[in-house]
């Protein structure tokens, strides 16, 4: 008979930031820039799209957080992480880009091989004086199994960190 092992939130926490790529080297992730987006500057009203100002907290390279736009790596529960993010809509009501997904729910298998997916950041709530996106949803594609889908949609429901 095979040992059992329980895998605490701690845990799990620390898988998906392995996962994610924030143990090594942390640091704040890096922004497109005119430079690096052929002379377009890629957030032109305070970094939103629509002139409003939208945030989502992030973990990614700092287990304290911190207020992010279009963030390119992001922690999104102690579940689930987005990679190489790019963003194609940043507004005050919601954020759409696509990014490389894994999670405590998909490893060991996502871990090198993460899932290219559309994601969808939504319902902006007031803390602390500032809007940020409290969920988040992955739009249909073929490159995330069903029963990865389900797994994931279990972990956290599709709810992003709060400050």
């Amino acid at each position: 008979m095979k040992p059992t092992r329980t895998i605490t939130a701690a845990a799990g926490a620390a898988a998906v930031a392995l996962a994610a790529g924030c143990g090594a080297g942390g640091g704040a992730a890096q922004q497109p820039t005119p430079e690096t987006t052929g002379g377009v500057d890629p957030s032109p009203a305070g970094g939103t799209r629509d002139g409003g100002e939208a945030y989502v907290f992030n973990t990614h390279g700092d287990e304290e957080g911190s207020t992010d736009q279009e963030p390119q790596d992001l922690t999104a529960s102690e579940f689930t992480a987005f990679n190489d993010l790019e963003w194609s809509e940043w507004g005050t009501e919601r954020a759409v880009g696509e990014g490389d997904l894994s999670g405590t729910w998909c490893l060991p298998q996502c871990q090198n091989d993460p899932y290219r997916v559309p994601v969808e950041l939504t319902d902006p709530e007031e803390f602390d004086g500032k809007s940020y996106f409290t969920a988040y949803e992955v739009g249909e594609t073929d490159e995330l199994p069903d029963e990865e889908r389900q797994a994931m949609e279990e972990a956290d429901g599709g709810r992003l960190m709060r400050p």
